[in-house]
């Protein structure tokens, strides 16, 4: 069921009736408007445009260039956070000076530096962008006037920029402390396990090209090796030439007593006696010519006589000639003996020295890689020490921010005028006065009375009207009382 609608002249004796109320909130609410606009101040807002890199000493293969967008995100949040600071914002404010002017020894004070720090300094990415997707951010400040909007964003500009080399500084020394630590424990480290491998390579001093092969196992033979090896090739030899030696002497020494012993060896081991060699033949031929005479001639003969009697001498001769070879072969047999027992002497020392070499391999080489290793480790510490040593040295003349123009200063204040905050502020107590009206005034079919706005508020109506109103109604029942009693008037009959 849809209601009646509401009159224009209800509307309009309403408006007419609470005027008071709703011109009252809309001059109230002007008034303070306006008294804003007169008491604020105008801020222009000036912005520094900036480019972020990243340090070149620790990414030379990507020249200044972040390797992800994580990492610029990162820096720029953390350049954002420095913009905020308030011994940044601090700087920056005893660099521009009070906003009078003059000399101020308590500016700024603690309550200036964080109401400007958190209300009129901040760093922003450019429209429809957020910080990670482009290495540009813009430096926005505010300030009272245009030229100390554009002096406040060069002071931040120089502070924050001074802040970040300290930023640097503290963070490289801080890292080149705990890299000299790292350094200098792994030289103590290094020197300890090198000297260990020193008293090994002192110790197997004239070994140590041997001890270095073993460990090496694409180095060929060493010293040690090649010297057994040819030492047991000429122990060989030697063995060799003494049993030679010795069987002559032997051979010798029997045909000292039976010549005939000499006969029947082989002529290798007189090769070294060729006067024996000669008496031998001679003998073999002297007993040949008398076994031939023998056959002919009886013993009585002088011819047989006279065969058996060379024999005889050529078999006294070599007695004598085999104890004088006896006699010189003695002195080149024990030589040889000696020479032997050198060669196995040395070829046993060889051996063990082998065998202690590679009892010690093990250790040494695992000293050697324990050696290389921390070599290494001391090594990569330098370089790392080098690197923040330069990164140290780049924070203290080098900005990792860089201007790409000068800053943007707005041709007008932020937010709206006076006239525009006055005339906003009447609109709004207009609309709360006239809210107000409507929802406390009578409907029109509703039957209030009175004298007052609280008649018509739904509060009830007051005693006194209550009074007037019961006066009113019986005065109405008398006169209905004396009107009933009066007699009726007889009206003319028709003709």
């Amino acid at each position: 069921m849809s209601s009646n609608p509401i009159p224009w002249k209800h509307v309009r004796n309403i408006l007419v009736l609470f005027a008071p109320l709703w011109g009252g909130a809309a001059i109230l609410f002007g008034c303070v408007g306006l008294v804003y606009a007169l008491f604020s101040s105008d801020y222009y807002t000036a912005r520094q445009p900036l480019v972020v890199r990243d340090e070149a000493t620790s990414s030379l293969d990507r020249l200044g260039r972040f390797a992800s967008q994580t990492d610029l995100k990162a820096a720029q949040e953390t350049i954002l956070e420095m913009t905020r600071n308030p011994e940044v914002v601090a700087e920056a404010l005893r660099r521009i000076g009070p906003p009078g002017g003059g000399t101020d020894p308590t500016w700024p004070t603690t309550d200036d530096i964080d109401t400007i720090a958190t209300k009129f300094v901040n760093l922003v990415a450019p429209k429809g962008s957020e910080f990670g997707n482009t290495e540009v951010v813009y430096l926005s400040v505010k300030a009272k006037s245009q030229e100390r909007a554009d002096a406040f964003c060069n002071a931040m500009y120089i502070s924050l920029t001074d802040q970040l080399r300290k930023v640097r500084r503290v963070r490289a020394d801080s890292v080149i402390g705990e890299l000299s630590h790292a350094r200098d424990l792994a030289a103590r480290n290094l020197n300890h396990v090198a000297a260990k491998l020193r008293e090994i390579e002192i110790e197997f001093g004239t070994d140590l090209g041997d001890l270095r092969n073993l460990n090496d196992t694409i180095s060929g033979d060493g010293t040690n090796r090649r010297t057994l090896e040819e030492t047991t090739r000429e122990l060989q030899a030697a063995e060799l030439e003494m049993q030679k030696l010795e069987s002559l002497h032997s051979l010798l020494v029997a045909g000292a007593d039976d010549p005939q012993r000499l006969l029947i060896s082989g002529s290798e081991l007189l090769d070294s006696q060729p006067s024996l060699s000669r008496l031998k033949d001679g003998l073999i031929d002297a007993q040949l010519a008398a076994s031939q005479m023998a056959g002919i001639y009886t013993e009585s003969n002088p011819k047989l006589r006279a065969a058996m009697q060379t024999e005889l001498e050529i078999r006294d001769r070599m007695q004598q000639e085999t104890k004088a070879a006896i006699a010189a072969n003695e002195p080149r047999l024990a030589l040889q003996r000696n020479r032997v027992a050198t060669l196995a002497e040395r070829a046993k020392m060889l051996n063990n020295r082998l065998g202690h070499l590679a009892v010690i391999r093990t250790d040494y080489s695992k000293l050697d890689a324990d050696v290389k290793h921390r070599t290494e480790m001391l090594a990569e510490a330098e370089r790392s020490l080098a690197e923040a040593s330069a990164t140290r040295s780049a924070a203290l003349s080098t900005n990792l921010i860089s201007p790409l123009g000068p800053p943007q200063v707005s041709d007008h204040p932020n937010g709206p005028g006076g006239s525009i905050i006055a005339l906003g502020s009447t609109m709004a107590g207009l609309i709360f006065g006239l809210g107000t009206v409507f929802m406390i005034a009578p409907g029109p079919t509703e039957a209030r009375g009175g004298r007052r706005w609280s008649d018509y508020l739904g509060a009830g109506r007051r005693s006194s009207d209550d009074t007037a109103a019961a006066g009113k109604a019986n005065r109405r029942s008398a006169d209905n009382a004396i009107a009933a009693e009066q007699p009726r008037a007889v009206p003319p009959a028709k003709s």
